[in-house]
């Protein structure tokens, strides 16, 4: 499908498309067809063309490109602003939406990259295969070995805590000090004895790592499963909540000086 919203780019800054293909480093007929859709941009390409005609080269990565999902695009800019510009925070982010859900997974790997932090996806086997279709496209194989690591939620929850606290520790032991991480955590429902509870006891060899480390964190859940009860429970521990259009400071958040890199750690804290 054409995309017109950048054609509606090119036309606002007065340029053709050998000019546009010229300042971004490729041939004419490439950008033509990327014009077209009968070709999509890898991530590099995506990125000059973007800074060429002033937008954001996430735009390019969305499901939808027509005229409609480019207004809702631009609408929704403030929660990929918010992933490029923060390093270090705790989200909450309860979904209604699966397309959007995944657009807004999507954008949080695709600003880290930009980056150069390391993203850990840890979702479901369908969900990973899905991002990973999504992502092979835009990054290069080395981009998605070296920027990614994808875990799969069922078997991290049938594994035993004590492997999974030195899993995590050596994962993170092997980067380097000054590189920044990415987690993005989704989950299907809440409880208070869960997987990240019953590992907190083996984390503690891990605590100072953690602390060393910017940690930009997204906890998600799909908000029909979410109870009132747990959804405000949850709200207390994380500084921003998320819904499918927008990421706004949470209203029951309370400031502790406890380590808030994995905030589950301390609900079982909460009355």
């Amino acid at each position: 499908m054409k995309r017109e919203w950048l054609i509606q780019f090119r036309v606002t800054k007065k340029l053709t498309q050998a000019q546009v293909a010229n300042f971004a480093f490729i041939d004419r007929g490439y950008y033509s067809q990327i014009e077209t859709g009968k070709r999509n941009p890898s991530h590099t390409v995506a990125t000059n063309i973007a800074k060429v005609l002033d937008f954001d080269p996430i735009l390019f990565f969305q499901n939808d490109t027509n005229e409609s999902s480019f207004q809702s695009n631009l609408s929704n800019g403030e929660i990929p602003e918010f992933f490029r510009n923060n390093e270090f925070s705790e989200v909450l982010y309860l979904y209604n939406n699966f397309k959007l859900y995944y657009q807004h997974v999507i954008s949080f790997i695709l600003t880290g990259v930009q980056k150069s932090s390391f993203c850990i996806v840890i979702d479901y086997f369908m969900n990973l295969n899905h991002i990973r279709q999504s992502l092979q496209p835009i990054l290069k194989d080395k981009e998605l070995e070296n920027f990614i690591c994808f875990i799969d939620m069922e078997e991290l929850m049938n594994d035993e805590p004590e492997h999974l606290a030195k899993y995590f520790h050596e994962l993170l032991w092997k980067m380097k000090p000054e590189r920044s991480i990415r987690i993005w955590l989704n989950e299907k429902q809440y409880c208070d004895n869960d997987w990240l509870c019953n590992i907190q006891k083996h984390m503690k060899d891990s605590k100072n790592l953690l602390e060393m480390k910017k940690i930009l964190f997204v906890r998600s859940y799909n908000a029909s499963l979410v109870s009132a009860v747990s959804h405000i429970k949850m709200m207390r521990k994380y500084p921003y909540l998320m819904t499918d259009f927008e990421i706004a400071d949470s209203p029951f958040y309370q400031f502790s000086n406890s380590s808030n890199i994995l905030p589950s750690f301390d609900l079982q804290e909460e009355v």
